[in-house]
């Protein structure tokens, strides 16, 4: 496809996208041929919430088929005690047990947006037992603390959580939210410099770019489910330590992690198997650009999806967060 002449993503390409993922869903398993599941799933339930039946259809078919090996990896997490206790079987490597905590909250995610854009009583008996699963993986309640759980998990579960509060109405999961978000404040961040820190077991290091999108993330989805504004002031002094420690300047978008200890900075959109840095990051600035009314927000959200739109055009299956942050980019930019 031939990229438009704005620099940005074609308006069309989200709606090629979902037939092209319609034609790549897998009947056996539940999943999307050369795509991220949960960046697929969300990328159709936001289209979903604007209209698209046929993105809400697709949606919800994946997900109610058989779980698969992803869903026997959260099962197993949970089973062997969640995080807060002492595990059977250890994750072989940080790198496994953070991608078991993402995908934890990543599944409680998709389940409460499904039932945002299906309100039944079989969706919302999924959405609340998911939550629950991942309260008790990451032994989050009153008397225990968030162990080895990553930054960037801990900050997607304080948006899942509050989400769930709204979507569910259940003040319960919006009291966890909040302390696992007074938590993050408190103990995320480097003692002498005060910046964001990610810590996942025993690792400690600069916080990296999906560690700054997704606190910010769950910052601001705690800002809508309990209407304080201090969360607000949170969100945008961390965007803003993003934007000085990740922000390419002369290019737009973010690098992964900070330069130093002999690392090259490096730069992508991809989802990989999670969700992309960049697209969260792309749906924060326009998130916080309607709530601030600050246009700056908008303009860097839109250096972002121009930064990356050569490659969203080339591969838009492997680019789905930022896809969704471009059709959100459309869809306010018609709206206002």
């Amino acid at each position: 496809m031939t990229q438009p002449a704005s620099g940005l993503p074609s308006a069309s390409l989200p709606a090629e996208a979902r037939a092209a993922l319609a034609a790549r869903a897998d009947p056996a398993t539940g999943r999307f041929a050369g795509s991220s599941s949960i960046a697929a799933l969300l990328f159709l339930l936001d289209r979903a919430r604007d209209g698209d039946e046929e993105a809400a259809r697709l949606a919800l078919s994946v997900l109610r088929r058989t779980p698969d090996d992803e869903r026997s990896a959260i099962h197993s997490r949970v089973a062997r005690g969640g995080l807060g206790g002492a595990p059977l079987a250890p994750p072989s490597s940080m790198d496994e047990r953070s991608a078991i905590d993402s995908r934890v909250a990543a599944d409680a995610a998709v389940h409460v947006e499904a039932f945002d854009v299906r309100r039944d009583d079989g969706l919302e008996k999924t959405a609340r037992a998911a939550l629950d699963a991942a309260l008790k993986a990451f032994g989050w309640n009153d008397h225990e603390e968030e162990g080895g759980v990553g930054t960037d998990a801990h900050g997607l579960m304080i948006a899942t959580l509050s989400r769930g509060s709204v979507v569910l109405d259940a003040p319960g999961y919006r009291e966890a939210a909040s302390r696992a978000g007074e938590r993050a404040l408190d103990r995320r961040v480097d003692v002498k410099w005060g910046t964001l820190l990610h810590l996942g077991g025993e690792a400690k290091r600069a916080a990296g770019l999906g560690d700054y999108a997704l606190l910010v993330h769950g910052l601001l989805e705690l800002l809508a489910a309990t209407g304080e504004k201090g969360w607000l002031h949170e969100a945008v002094r961390l965007q803003g330590e993003q934007e000085e420690r990740l922000g390419d300047v002369r290019e737009g978008g973010y690098f992964e992690s900070p330069e130093g200890a002999g690392r090259m900075a490096k730069k992508h959109g991809s989802d990989g198997s999670f969700l992309s840095g960049n697209g969260i990051a792309a749906l924060n600035l326009i998130h916080l650009s309607r709530l601030t009314g600050e246009r700056s927000y908008r303009d860097r959200a839109e250096g972002v999806l121009r930064a990356f739109a050569p490659e969203i055009t080339q591969a838009p299956l492997a680019h789905l967060t930022l896809l969704q942050a471009a059709q959100r980019f459309e869809r306010t930019s018609s709206a206002g």
